[in-house]
């Protein structure tokens, strides 16, 4: 039922007026028919879920190469026969080097008591003569990961290769670069399937207000003969789907932390049989109210086209 304004009424007045209306009448015809509205809803939320848990994939796997938590070193695994202090020696000299910030060395029994804890072969080793492993020292180089450092510890690997001590050098930066890679194409793919699923939301809630406007059409045409601007029109579909929108992200986001509890606990598993602890981490604040404001510009920008159409078939412009 349509609210009547007093003429003394000003035009701020009288347009507040009818955008409360039409915020009240939309809520109320969207749950009218329940069982359409929470199908539309789901598709929504199945459609904004799969590119918001891509990128909270992403997100966690993002922290295993953050600067602040995996510094790039270098091994060097000294050769048998050298002795802890030789090789302890050799560890000083490497740290006077501009390009060294820090040499840790890890010495064969510390290494081997590690071996033990981590591993179930304990008794086998008992077995052994002698300590199979060798001395380690693990060097940090003065470089940042930011930009493409892989050519400089290249030549640093092959600088520390030369000192007659070293037997092998390894460069636990690689697996870093690698996933790195890969992430960035992932950033890509994410992008491509973000645009495809929001064109989809855009079909989903275009294709329900277009719906919801047939049913209404005997009371549009109504509306205009009685004089109904396009703006008084379209203003209640437009808020439908806005609610469309808001109503389909806040489930999606639901699913998704759903989805994220249910992993905490094999991921807490995994990371205890690596003898490390890694906390999956979740959208976020921030990220959350983007999702909730893109969902909610999505289910507009549909109901607009829907409606858009549909005035535009009517030749009310």
């Amino acid at each position: 039922m349509a609210t009547t304004y007093k003429q003394t009424s000003s035009p701020i007045a009288s347009r507040i007026g009818h955008h409360k209306e039409a915020i009240a009448y939309s809520l109320a015809r969207l749950w009218q028919s329940p069982l359409s509205t929470w199908i539309t809803l789901a598709a929504i939320a199945i459609a904004l879920s799969l590119p918001a848990s891509l990128h909270l994939l992403l997100k966690n796997l993002k922290t295993l190469t953050d600067d602040k938590r995996e510094v790039p070193t270098i091994s060097l695994f000294i050769k048998p026969g050298i002795s802890e202090q030789r090789a302890r020696d050799r560890g000083e000299l490497l740290e006077e080097l501009p390009e060294i910030d820090k040499v840790v060395l890890v010495p064969k029994d510390e290494a081997l008591a590690d071996f033990r804890k981590i591993t179930g072969f304990a008794e086998t080793l008992e077995t052994l003569d002698e300590n199979p492993l060798p001395h380690v020292l693990v060097v940090t180089p003065h470089i940042n990961l930011i930009g493409n450092p892989g050519l400089d510890m290249k030549k640093l690997a092959n600088k520390l290769e030369g000192y007659p001590e070293v037997d092998l050098v390894q460069m636990d930066i690689e697996w870093v670069q690698r996933l790195r890679g890969i992430l960035h194409l992932a950033e890509r793919a994410i992008m491509v399937i973000s645009i495809l699923l929001a064109l989809t939301v855009l079909l989903v809630v275009g294709n329900t207000i277009r719906l919801n406007i047939e049913n209404r059409k005997e009371e549009i045409d109504v509306s205009q003969l009685i004089g109904a601007t396009p703006a008084y029109i379209r203003r209640p579909f437009l808020y439908s789907g806005v609610w469309y929108g808001l109503f389909g992200g806040i489930l999606s986001l639901v699913l998704v932390h759903f989805a994220l509890l249910f992993l905490v606990s094999p991921v807490n598993e995994l990371a205890q049989l690596y003898g490390s602890t890694y906390t999956i981490s979740g959208l976020g604040i921030k990220i959350t109210l983007y999702i909730l404001l893109a969902s909610s510009l999505l289910g507009l920008v549909g109901a607009w086209l829907a409606v858009g159409k549909h005035l535009r078939n009517t030749k009310t412009y």
